[in-house]
């Protein structure tokens, strides 16, 4: 025991010797989750009444200026029996301990499973009692959505209300979602609309208020992840009059003239550091092609960059594992987490290129008229705490970029899964038949199956051999954010076989059986949920959302 205790401490005293600020224990916080234990037991048994009442007077003393950290005990007590009576849930310590660490500026690591939405509740509601806003920042507009309808209820108990953003919503509804003493709005939703609002001419437009206080959920996919790409508000440049007809022609007949040349004769390409580039050969085939006698004249630059870009659209750019297709556009699939990325084009002349690749309408281009990171963004908030699963392993960039500590929330209950080495092939067809191997027999068996893929083509490509077997699957690639979260939440019923991209930013818990007790008693039995990996990602954070 001593040399346990003592390693532990050398743990602790080189990630501070290294710069790190990960806090695993959660001792100091205790103090403040007995008091708010204490007095939820004083108030437990009042009248709903009285709770409204006690609830009011906490506004009260917000708004004419008390400090909130005096208010915290008696609101998270609030807060506590409020769930009990309106949710029918029993908030753990550890939810109360997560609450206290977001109210602080911090960024609670709380595993799956633990309820973060939760969580979220105690912060935001002694955070609004002052009235200038709280905002809940989600992935997703089904997961804003989702989370203010279902914690509206506690928060209209205790006589405050909750809104939510969505991305069909107009000037209107947006400001009434804003002007909520909650907020429940996606980063990028927010992001634009606070860019919509910095080129308004008339203040009755604007939506936002002064920034207060964000949770983010999901912290290290946009703080982290997102967060290096910009939000961009564009207009129609008055030089771009091609219609979408012309562009599209125009567009082709570059496509087919690099689909006509050959690989190493005419073209070469290091398909790790994604360049291609022409060969001499290739440079005066194209020249010919083209009628040009020299393609790297100034005069011909144009010429020449539309070539580069059709030719990185062929080769480089691969359908279903960079972009997919929906509706008639192309929608980019980002590289790091696998998710189909919501309203992100390629810069400059690319996005047109694999939009004449895949022959769909060539969108017009625009005029950037205002643009800003989330990370940026993100800072115009006086104060933000976060909550994620993997938040450790970031632990540099939350210090480094936004000042931000990480505190580790112990589990509820010890985690008991076991996680098995990893298994190299050395080829991808032997691979995919072991991964079929291992599906065909563990379903055999009764057992849920959850398989985590990169690609979307992978996705597809290890259903399809499923099917040939005849065993039904479900495939997620990000693509239906409520459908596919209805669809996630039975991957545990016995027998169920799930395929899906990046689990990271669904928020919806697998329960064990589905909604049946029976299933779930038997699932358990089982062993639970079999989780197969196919690849690593470039993250660790990655493969541990997973």
């Amino acid at each position: 025991m001593f040399w346990k205790n003592n390693i532990t401490k050398f743990k602790r005293w080189r990630r501070r010797l290294n710069g790190c600020t990960i806090e695993y224990d959660c001792a100091p916080y205790r103090p403040l989750l007995n008091e708010c234990n204490t007095t939820w037991s004083a108030i437990k048994n009042m009248r709903d009444g009285e709770l409204e009442s006690r609830s009011l007077a906490l506004k009260t003393r917000a708004r004419s200026g008390e400090n909130a950290d005096a208010l915290l005990v008696e609101s998270f007590a609030l807060v506590k029996e409020t769930v009990r009576r309106v949710l029918k849930m029993e908030p753990f310590d550890e939810q109360i301990i997560g609450g206290i660490v977001l109210y602080q500026g911090k960024i609670a690591e709380m595993q799956t499973g633990e309820g973060k939405t939760l969580t979220a509740v105690f912060p935001a509601f002694l955070n609004a009692l002052d009235g200038k806003g709280v905002h809940v920042v989600t992935f997703n507009d089904y997961l804003a959505r989702r989370d203010a309808e279902w914690m509206g209820p506690v928060y209209a108990f205790l006589g405050l209300r909750a809104g939510h953003v969505q991305e069909r919503m107009n000037i209107v509804e947006r400001r009434k979602a804003y002007d909520a003493d909650i907020t429940y709005v996606t980063a990028k939703e927010s992001g634009f609309d606070f860019l919509r609002d910095s080129l308004c001419y008339d203040p009755a437009n604007i939506v936002h208020r002064a920034f207060h206080y964000a949770i983010i959920d999901e912290a290290d996919s946009i703080l982290i992840d997102e967060a290096r790409i910009p939000l961009i508000i564009a207009g129609i440049s008055g030089e771009q009059g091609e219609k979408n007809d012309t562009a599209l022609s125009s567009e082709l007949s570059m496509v087919r003239l690099v689909r006509g040349l050959k690989k190493n004769e005419d073209f070469a390409f290091d398909a790790y550091a994604r360049n291609i580039h022409l060969t001499e050969n290739g440079l005066k085939r194209v020249e010919t092609m083209l009628s040009c006698k020299n393609l790297y004249a100034p005069e011909n630059r144009l010429l020449l960059a539309r070539l580069h870009f059709a030719l990185h659209a062929e080769y480089l750019l691969h359908l279903d594992k960079d972009y997919i297709v929906r509706n008639g556009r192309v929608e980019l699939v980002d590289d790091f987490t696998g998710r189909v990325a919501d309203k992100r084009r390629w810069p400059d002349g690319l996005q047109a290129a694999v939009e004449a690749k895949e022959q769909c309408d060539v969108q017009q281009k625009g005029v950037i008229l205002n643009s800003i990171t989330l990370r940026h963004f993100l800072k115009q908030y006086p104060k933000i705490g976060g909550m994620t699963a993997t938040a450790r392993i970031a632990d540099e960039e939350f210090r480094e970029f936004y000042g931000l500590h990480v505190v580790v929330i112990p589990q509820h209950k010890q985690c008991i899964r076991i996680d098995h080495p990893d298994v190299i092939y050395k080829t991808k067809s032997a691979k995919q038949r072991a991964i079929l191997h291992e599906i065909v027999r563990v379903h055999a068996t009764g057992r849920p199956i959850l398989v985590g893929t990169r690609s979307i083509k992978e996705s597809a490509l290890i259903a399809d051999l499923l099917r040939k077997q005849a065993l039904p699957c479900e495939v997620l690639n990000a693509k239906r954010d409520e459908f596919e979260a209805r669809i996630i939440a039975q991957a545990g019923k016995s027998g169920a076989i799930t395929i899906s991209t990046n689990m990271a930013g669904r928020g919806t818990d697998i329960r064990l059986g589905g909604s049946n007790e029976e299933d779930s008693k038997r699932v358990v039995s089982l062993g639970g949920l079999y989780v197969i990996g196919t690849n690593r990602y470039e993250s660790l954070r990655i493969d541990n959302q997973l």
